[in-house]
């Protein structure tokens, strides 16, 4: 009686290498994966900086057309209200159009800082923007404080720290 021939052992099948970590050097997935993750925040800064922009011209026009927040200097809103005097210059003419001047300079360097943001050019001027964004005087009716948090918390993650060029 013969004895069968066992078959030839199975050689267990070869999966190769294991893939390498991800990498944000060569600009691969984890690149886009912080793309993804600033581009809310930046979009969202742009937004609030070109309506506070927007705003403080019409401010600024407005002042320089005669029509000012205190009514052409209206002392009557501070009757009984003594040493509020100089309060009154303060909120129409030359000081407010200065002031207006140094809001919109602001305002643009929010809006670039959050294209830089956005593109992932330029950490440090990310992160200036994010704060002067959440002053309360550079942005309307304190919009930019919420924005300016979140880019701060999206910009102090790791992988985005590190995504930068």
């Amino acid at each position: 009686m013969s004895v069968p021939t066992p078959p030839p052992p199975i050689d267990p099948p070869s999966y190769g290498t294991p893939a390498p970590p991800p990498s944000f050097e060569g600009g691969g997935g984890g690149k886009q994966v912080a793309m993804d993750k600033v581009k809310g925040p930046a979009i969202s800064l742009m937004v609030v900086a070109g309506l506070s922009f927007v705003l403080e011209i019409l401010n600024i026009l407005a002042n320089l057309l005669g029509v000012s927040l205190m009514g052409a200097q209206d002392m009557s809103q501070f009757e009984g209200m003594k040493g509020m005097e100089w309060l009154a210059p303060l909120m129409s003419g030359g000081f407010v159009v200065i002031f207006g001047v140094i809001g919109l300079a602001a305002m643009g360097l929010i809006f670039f800082g959050a294209m830089k943001m956005k593109a992932l050019e330029s950490y440090g001027l990310a992160m200036t923007a994010a704060i002067l964004s959440m002053i309360p005087c550079f942005t309307v009716c304190c919009l930019g404080i919420p924005f300016g948090i979140w880019a701060l918390v999206v910009l102090l993650n790791d992988e985005v720290k590190s995504a930068f060029d």
